[in-house]
C-alpha cells in the first residue's frame, strides 16, 4: 500500500495502523471543520467528544453519504455473521418504507392520475423522490447506470409499500422503532467495535463482559439505545449499498466486488479493522496532514 497515506493517521501508541485508500474530500472536509467530532482520539478528555464517538461509533459514516467505497467497506466489517446480514436485508427496507409511511398523513393536495380521477398526494411522495435522487446521484458519481436504475425502482417500490401500509392501518412509528431495534440486535454475535468498548480495539462480547459483568452489561444496555438510533439513521444510507451487494451476488461487476471484498477481508483477518478509513487500526483517528 501507499506509505504516503500514513500522513493522514493520528497514530495511537500500541496500535498497528495502516490506511489503504486516500480519505475522500467529504472526510477531509469534516476533519478540517469539526476535528473534535470526526478526528477524536479514544483517550480524549472532552466528555462531549467521547460520548459522541461512543454513540456514533464511526461518526464519519453519517457525513460521507456519497463515498461508496468507504460505505461498502464498513458494511462488510460491521456485518460479518449470517445473522447480521440477514437481519439487515430483512429489516432495512421495512424501516425505510415505514419512515416514508410516517409522512403519509401529511396531505399536500391532489394530482391527476387518469382522466376524471385525481389521487391524493402526501408527503411520502417528495420524500421518496429525495431518496431516489440521492441514490441516483450516488450511482452517477460511480458511473453505474444499472445500480442507479435499480435504486430508483427500489425507491418507487418503497413508496408504494409505504402508502399501502398506511392505508391498511399499520402503525409506522412502531415499525420504525421495532425494525431498528431488531436490526441493532442482529449484531449480537459480532465482535464489539472500538469506542463501544471504550477501547481502541474490537473485542468479542464474552471477553468484554468478563472484564466487569455488571458495569459492562449496563454499558451494553446504553449501547442498545444508541445502536437502535444508529440503525435508524443508517438505513436510508445503507439500503442502496445492500442493493448493490445483491447485484454483486447475482454476478454483476465481479471485478470490483472481488477487489473491495478482498480489502475488507484483509482488514477483518488482521483483527482490528479501522473505523474511520479503509485499513487497519481500530479507533485510530484521521487527521489533516
Amino acid at each position: 500500500m501507499d506509505t504516503a497515506l500514513d500522513r493522514y493517521l493520528r497514530r495511537v501508541d500500541g496500535l498497528d495502523a495502516q490506511i489503504w485508500v486516500e480519505p475522500s474530500r467529504g472526510q477531509l472536509f469534516w476533519l478540517r471543520h469539526a476535528p473534535g467530532l470526526f478526528g477524536t482520539a479514544v483517550d480524549t478528555t472532552s466528555r462531549l467528544a467521547r460520548w459522541w464517538a461512543i454513540a456514533t461509533v464511526a461518526p464519519g459514516t453519517n457525513v460521507t453519504v456519497l463515498n461508496l467505497r468507504y460505505q461498502s467497506y464498513l458494511n462488510n466489517v460491521f456485518h460479518r455473521t449470517v445473522l447480521a446480514r440477514v437481519g439487515h436485508a430483512v429489516c432495512m427496507p421495512v424501516i425505510v418504507a415505514a419512515m416514508l409511511a410516517v409522512l403519509c398523513p401529511v396531505r399536500l393536495g391532489t394530482a391527476p392520475a387518469l382522466p376524471g380521477l385525481d389521487l391524493a398526494v402526501n408527503a411520502s411522495l417528495p420524500a421518496a423522490a429525495v431518496l431516489a435522487a440521492w441514490w441516483a446521484a450516488w450511482a452517477v458519481k460511480e458511473r453505474d447506470p444499472l445500480w442507479g436504475a435499480a435504486c430508483v425502482a427500489l425507491a418507487v417500490a418503497l413508496y408504494a409499500v409505504a402508502n399501502l401500509a398506511y392505508d391498511i392501518g399499520v402503525a409506522p412509528i412502531t415499525v420504525v422503532f421495532l425494525g431498528s431495534l431488531v436490526q441493532a440486535g442482529s449484531h449480537l454475535l459480532e465482535p464489539l467495535p472500538p469506542r463501544v468498548t471504550r477501547s481502541p480495539r474490537w473485542v468479542p462480547v464474552a471477553e468484554y463482559l468478563a472484564g466487569s459483568p455488571y458495569r459492562r452489561t449496563g454499558q451494553l444496555a446504553a449501547q442498545t439505545v444508541f445502536g437502535t438510533l444508529d440503525e435508524l439513521v443508517a438505513s436510508p444510507r445503507l439500503l442502496p449499498v445492500l442493493l448493490l451487494e445483491a447485484l454483486w451476488f447475482a454476478g454483476y461487476d465481479a471485478e470490483r466486488r472481488a477487489r473491495w471484498k478482498a480489502m475488507a477481508a484483509r482488514a477483518i483477518a488482521h483483527g482490528n479493522p479501522a473505523l474511520d478509513y479503509i485499513g487497519v487500526g481500530g479507533s485510530t483517528p484521521l487527521r489533516i496532514p
